[in-house]
C-alpha cells in the first residue's frame, strides 16, 4: 500500500532518508503535511520501532514508506535517494524538496504554505535554494519527547558561515538524473536560460550552481538569506542526543563527521529566533490528529523507549531508573 498511491499525481513532495529517527518522526511528518507536502521516507537498517510507525502512518494515507539497502559501500543516502528518484510516485510529482528529520522549512512568505508561497515568485527559475539556519543546544541537555521546534529557540546570526548551505525546492524531477542531499543533479537539456536556473528566496540567481555531477550546494556568506523562507536546521538538537552521534559515520558520506569540533562549530546560540512558533496554532491540530491514527501513538512512545534505552546504553545509567523511559512505558502499557 501506497499512502498516496502508485504513480497518483502530486504537487509538492518530501523525501527524508532515515534511520533510527522514532521519536522524532511525528513532529517532521506533521509539519510537512501542514506546509501542504506529501512525505515520502525511506528507511534501512533499524533497530527501533521507526518502520513499523510509518508503516501505520502509510496505513493512515498520511505518507509512503520504502524500505531499501544500500548495496556494498554505498553511503545509506546515496541509496535512498536512489531509490526515492525512481519511485513511481517521485516521477509523477511537480515540485520536490530533499531533506533530513532535522530540517524544518519555514516560510515567510504567503500564507504558510508551500503551494502560496511558490505562487508569490514573478519571475521564471527552476528551482529555489533555501538557506540553512542552525540552531544550537539553547542550552538544553538532555533528550526530551518535546517537540524540537518548541525546544530549541536560540540560532547562528543570519550570515553566520554554517548557514551558507541550501537545500532546494525544484521543478520537474523527470528532468534530473539523479538527486542529491542537497539538490537534483545532472539535468538533461539546457540550463542557464531565465527559466532553468537556480534562485535564492530573495529572487538573486545561484550562478555558482550548475546541476552537473559535481553541483554545488553552498553560495558565498553575502549571498545568505533568510527573507523569505529558510531551513531551521536542528543540527545537534541536545547535548545528549549529538552524543550518541559521536564517532559514528555520516549517513551522506560514511565518515565520521560528528567530532568536538562539529558540535563547536554548530553549537550556535547568538540569536533567538522563533518562527516556527508562528505555526504553532496549525501545527497543534495537525499534530493532535496525526497522534489519533491507529496505532500511532502507541508505536511513537514505543520509539521514545528505544531511544531512551540507547542513551542509557552509551551513559552506562540504569534504564529502569530513567523517568524519560518509565513516562513512555507508562503509556505503552
Amino acid at each position: 500500500m501506497f499512502g498516496w498511491g502508485m504513480g497518483k499525481p502530486t504537487k509538492h513532495l518530501v523525501i527524508a532518508a532515515m534511520r533510527n529517527e522514532g521519536p522524532f518522526i511525528l513532529e517532521w511528518v506533521a509539519w510537512y503535511r501542514m506546509l501542504g507536502f506529501e512525505v515520502l521516507v525511506l528507511t534501512n537498517d533499524c533497530t527501533d520501532r521507526s518502520p513499523a510507525l510509518l508503516d501505520a502512518l502509510e496505513m493512515a494515507g498520511w505518507l509512503t514508506h520504502v524500505r531499501h539497502q544500500p548495496v556494498d559501500g554505498e553511503a545509506p543516502k546515496k541509496s535512498a535517494h536512489r531509490h526515492a528518484r525512481l519511485h513511481p510516485g517521485t516521477q509523477a510529482a511537480d515540485w520536490i524538496f530533499v531533506c533530513d528529520v532535522d530540517e524544518f522549512l519555514v516560510l515567510h512568505r504567503g500564507d504558510g504554505t508551500v503551494a502560496c508561497y511558490l505562487d508569490s515568485f514573478d519571475i521564471p527559475f527552476r528551482g529555489i535554494g533555501v538557506h540553512w539556519r542552525c540552531f544550537g543546544t539553547s542550552g538544553v541537555d538532555d533528550f526530551a519527547d518535546t517537540p524540537i521546534h518548541q525546544q530549541f529557540v536560540h540560532a547562528s546570526e543570519h550570515q553566520h558561515w554554517v548557514n551558507r548551505n541550501f537545500k532546494t525546492l525544484f521543478h520537474g524531477p523527470k528532468d534530473f538524473g539523479s538527486f542529491g542531499a542537497h539538490g537534483p543533479r545532472m539535468k538533461k537539456g539546457r540550463w542557464g536560460t531565465p527559466q532553468e536556473r537556480l534562485i535564492t528566496g530573495d529572487g538573486t540567481e545561484i550562478e555558482s550552481y550548475h546541476p552537473r555531477n559535481s553541483a554545488l550546494y553552498k553560495t558565498e556568506i553575502p549571498m545568505i538569506t533568510h527573507e523569505t523562507a529558510q531551513i531551521n536546521h536542528y543540527i545537534l538538537r541536545s547535548f545528549e542526543s549529538f552524543s550518541l552521534k559521536l564517532g559514528t559515520p555520516s549517513a551522506s558520506r560514511g565518515v565520521n563527521r560528528y567530532t568536538p569540533m562539529f558540535f563547536e562549530n554548530h553549537n550556535r546560540n547568538e540569536v533567538e529566533d522563533r518562527c516556527a512558533f508562528g505555526y504553532s496554532e496549525r501545527f497543534a491540530k495537525i499534530h493532535a490528529e496525526v497522534m489519533e491514527l491507529p496505532g500511532v501513538a502507541l508505536l511513537h512512545h514505543m520509539c521514545v523507549a528505544d531511544y531512551v534505552e540507547r542513551l542509557c546504553i552509551a551513559s552506562e545509567t540504569k534504564l529502569i531508573d530513567d523517568a524519560r523511559w518509565i513516562a513512555a512505558m507508562n503509556h505503552i502499557e
